[in-house]
């Protein structure tokens, strides 16, 4: 008998405001999210989703798990949700996640562990602790919400190499996803069955053929197999011999990319019977796969090959391929050691959330048919613009989390010369102190200028910039 694992991936990333639109007043960390972020943007993107894809696809297999409920072969299905995904589901549509709720409480779901940003932190350094940091918070959030922690563990994009994998296990996760890659199956090998990392990590491989001909290729009336019926999907499956088939999709596929009117639910309502009927396939997840198979080998990943499940290349390039990226990815990164010494929530908030891969996505410069699905999932119309907003975002959260370290330094050399018992004219007054009100405005007007003296402080108060990567991979190292 042959395993199936659908898994549905939901997110949505915090869309940024036009630079245009901020204003020149310094950022306290109460006004950061509202000054950064277009919540107006976010808010009706949700709300639309919600609608098309969210609502009706949750409440269907709400229906189909209690319609499957009492046969030999029940209904399952996984889902990896976003932190970001779950912020705004709790700020714009409460309902929703009380939906997620009720179908935790059958028994018969299952949420992966994700980065709670979905950002590419594993991508940063071989010590992956923001990489981590991002993953408990997730653990700890989907426990809090759903009453289990996650034990198997999906990266951002299915983002994977070997090293990945042993800070996966380090957390204690039973398990990864990530893509059946050609190149690392290379000779006998298929998706379709259970495989182990070099450290030993049981390893899902998303079938991605199948997982496309639904999340892709279903509305295409030129594809061949157009059109695909559960009950043609369920024979191919059927004639497969593998122990295990992952089909990994984007949740909004389901009545946002694919409408409603071209049949998807009505192919996803069918399909549990049409799998089922003949008792060669069963339902499973995640963590029912990982403990009921066997491993059929070992996959080895290197630092330099890292792969994913986005773009035909099924690698980084999709985030990390051209000047622009690698320069905003190198600025983000070069902002930890600054930004956690604010001691903020709200600097390191809204730092984690321009490590969103959604940023770095945006500004991809490739044509043909990775370029038009980059251009699908714009946000802002247009990769200049996409640049604009990223860029002036992170310099601004830079100047502002300068200008609360100095007004912080400022204020503890004002307390140290209250308590000390030399006169004003003995103290010598803090440098930046003098500085603190002007700061904000010269930044801004010499915001594409690299010899400012808000860029001197900056340089100050944070360690030499590092050395651009020396490949796609070394960031770290069809949708």
């Amino acid at each position: 008998m042959t395993a199936i694992n659908l898994f549905c991936f939901a997110h949505q990333p915090e869309r940024l405001r036009p630079y245009e639109l901020r204003g020149d007043t310094p950022l306290t960390p109460e006004a950061l999210h509202a000054t950064l972020f277009d919540e107006e943007m976010n808010a009706t993107i949700f709300r639309k989703v919600a609608r098309t894809c969210y609502f009706p696809a949750t409440h269907m297999f709400l229906e189909l798990i209690e319609q499957h409920r009492d046969q030999s072969s029940p209904f399952r299905v996984s889902f990896g949700l976003s932190g970001t995904f779950l912020d705004q589901a709790e700020r714009f549509e409460p309902e929703l996640i009380a939906l997620f709720q009720r179908l935790a409480a059958t028994g018969f779901v299952e949420f992966t562990g994700e980065t709670y940003y979905h950002s590419l932190a594993s991508l940063w350094d071989d010590q992956r602790a923001e990489f981590q940091r991002q993953a408990r918070l997730h653990r700890e959030r989907i426990k809090t919400l759903f009453g289990r922690e996650p034990t198997v563990f999906r990266n951002t994009e299915c983002l994977y190499n070997d090293g990945i994998g042993d800070a996966v296990q380090h957390m204690g996760f039973e398990g990864i996803m990530t893509e059946g890659v050609d190149w690392v199956l290379e000779g006998w090998r298929s998706p379709d069955y259970l495989y182990r990392t070099s450290n030993g990590l049981p390893m899902l491989l998303r079938n991605y053929r199948y997982s496309d001909d639904i999340a892709y290729r279903f509305p295409n009336a030129s594809w061949e197999h157009f059109p695909l019926t559960a009950e043609k999907f369920a024979g191919w499956l059927k004639a497969e011999t593998g122990d295990l088939i992952n089909l990994m999709i984007d949740y909004e596929a389901i009545g946002e990319h694919i409408w409603e009117n071209r049949g998807i639910f009505d192919f996803v309502r069918q399909l549990p019977a049409q799998l089922t009927q003949s008792h060669q396939l069963a339902f499973t997840t995640p963590t029912g796969a990982i403990r009921s198979l066997k491993p059929r080998g070992t996959l080895n990943v290197g630092p330099f090959a890292t792969i994913s499940w986005a773009d035909l290349e099924r690698d980084t390039s999709a985030w990390l391929r051209n000047e622009m990226q690698l320069f905003c990815f190198e600025e983000i990164r070069r902002m930890e050691d600054l930004i956690l010494r604010t001691e903020e929530p709200e600097f390191i908030r809204c730092w984690s959330l321009l490590q969103t891969s959604d940023h770095l996505y945006y500004l991809s410069d490739k044509s043909l048919s990775d370029g038009d699905v980059h251009t699908y999932f714009s946000a802002y119309g247009n990769l200049f613009e996409s640049f604009v907003r990223l860029q002036t975002a992170i310099t601004d959260l830079r100047q502002a989390a300068i200008y609360h370290l100095s007004t912080q330094r400022a204020e503890l050399g004002d307390a140290q010369r209250r308590q000390s018992p030399s006169t004003s004219a003995d103290v010598a007054p803090h440098p930046a102190a003098s500085n603190l009100a002007a700061m904000r405005p010269k930044a801004r007007r010499a915001r594409h200028s690299d010899t400012t003296e808000a860029d001197a402080r900056m340089r100050e108060d944070q360690p030499p910039k590092t050395r651009a990567p020396r490949s796609r991979a070394d960031a770290s190292p069809d949708v």
